[in-house]
């Protein structure tokens, strides 16, 4: 299934809404790190995520068939999370404190994210509505 940009971002703000909060919920209570500092790093992935999408959706447009394949979801989910990180410990970002900041955690907890989003847009999207291929993977 090839995307439009609207499908990209619309998959990408439900899996924040579903997975990437469940699953932030639960490192919190497990972990129990700052709990403030997690919600917001899920909101900085997300919303520089919507910007990543923008480009990829470009870079897909000049590949002949027009797909993103896996890999090259893998390889821009490891991106995200590399900048992300960069971005912490080179200026920091508001709300999270450089010093304080759990790099083993947000690598967990990334990878973790990444593997379930994996999972669930290339299983269990396809399950629960199986027409939104014909729409770019819009659900509205």
């Amino acid at each position: 299934m090839t995307f439009t940009l609207f499908g990209r971002w619309q998959i990408r703000i439900l899996l924040l809404a579903t997975i990437g909060m469940l699953l932030t919920i639960l490192m919190v209570v497990r972990f129990n790190p700052i709990a403030g500092q997690t919600f917001l790093t899920l909101l900085y992935l997300g919303l520089f995520g919507l910007g990543w999408d923008f480009g990829y959706h470009q870079l897909q447009r000049l590949r002949w068939d027009g797909d993103w394949n896996g890999l090259l979801q893998f390889a821009g989910a490891v991106w995200e999370g590399l900048f992300v990180v960069m971005l912490i410990k080179a200026v920091g970002l508001p709300g999270i404190d450089r010093a304080d900041f759990n790099l083993p955690g947000l690598i967990g907890f990334y990878t973790s994210y990444s593997v379930l989003n994996s999972i669930a847009t290339h299983f269990f999207f396809r399950i629960l509505s199986p027409y939104s291929r014909f729409n770019g993977g819009q659900w509205f």
